[in-house]
């Protein structure tokens, strides 16, 4: 009975409870919902939006200033990981969070019947749309045969180290453009 016992704590303590986590997002979101709940939908909508835009961008910009550091440090190793980290973050989190920013942008300009034929609004979808492609017709493909590349012949190997190159350059440029996009909300340039 004790041998049992001894696995199953040990069994605990290799994986911690996400029940701390869930506790926290609850109480964020039971908060965010009384400062909402006497507002405008206008606010409500610019603020899940506001959110999304920050894990969205925010997360992929850090995982871009990441990837850049393991190649300036030439470590194939921690690019691997970062690519891995990239695969995930990509389908599960930042693919998610675009969505929900673009569609609290949308019903903000129709909430307060903004129209789309203002320049901002019209440079802001163009930019979602572009990186939106670029993260799921070429970031999403080639972060998944990074991964089959390491798998096959290595982090340390020097085709994997020029492929990781690729996908960070290209990462580059779009969090530039998405960069540009929040210059473009905030400024809101020629209306």
């Amino acid at each position: 009975m004790t041998g049992m016992e001894t696995t199953t704590e040990a069994q605990a303590a290799e994986r911690p409870s996400l029940l701390p986590t869930a506790v926290i997002a609850l109480v964020a979101l039971v908060v965010a919902i009384i400062f909402l709940s006497s507002r405008s939908w206008y606010l409500t909508f610019k603020t899940v939006h506001v959110i999304s835009v920050v894990v969205w961008i925010g997360g992929g910009l850090l995982l871009t200033l990441f990837g850049i550091l393991a190649e300036r440090a030439r470590d194939g190793i921690q690019l691997a990981a970062i690519a891995r980290m990239a695969a995930f973050a990509g389908e599960r989190i930042f693919t998610p969070a675009a969505l929900l920013a673009v569609a609290s942008g949308i019903a903000m300009v129709l909430n307060l019947h903004w129209g789309f034929d203002h320049f901002w609004i019209i440079f802001g979808l163009l930019g979602f749309l572009s990186t939106f492609v670029i993260g799921i017709g070429v970031l999403a493909p080639m972060a998944k045969q990074a991964n089959e590349l390491i798998a096959e012949k290595g982090p340390q190997d020097p085709e994997v180290q020029v492929f990781a190159s690729k996908i960070l350059l290209i990462a580059r440029a779009d969090v530039a453009v998405l960069l540009l996009v929040i210059v473009d909300m905030v400024s809101k340039p020629f209306s």
